[in-house]
């Protein structure tokens, strides 16, 4: 029989983070997935090894990608490259809440900051 582990987001305490407040849902030594509550704007940032994927579960903000933002809201999906600059941001007054998914899982070292 496989084990199943059920995992609920509102029982793990969240951390603080560079994006905001984040709880650490799931991690395999292949993916890892985290809710991240966006309370600002986060550094830019980067990751050589990481491929990410963000899905907005709530409101809305902005995506800072390369020269480019897009803005996000409740619904929207988007795979971010790895050596691709980004941050998320939120829109002040609006809640933004985000699922990050990374492949392969997240490793604090693999996190590159923009001088």
């Amino acid at each position: 029989m496989v084990k199943v582990k059920k995992i609920n987001k509102y029982k793990i305490k969240p951390k603080k983070d560079p994006c905001g407040l984040l709880r650490e849902l799931y991690n395999s030594k292949n993916i890892s997935i985290a809710h991240d509550i966006v309370t600002g704007k986060a550094r830019k940032h980067k990751h050589k090894n990481m491929e990410e994927i963000y899905y907005v579960e709530k409101g809305e903000g902005k995506l800072h990608l390369g020269n480019k933002v897009i803005k996000l809201k409740k619904g929207d999906l988007i795979a971010i490259p790895k050596n691709t600059w980004h941050c998320l941001e939120k829109i002040k007054g609006k809640r933004f809440e985000v699922l990050v998914i990374t492949h392969p899982k997240y490793d604090r070292r693999d996190l590159i900051f923009e001088d």
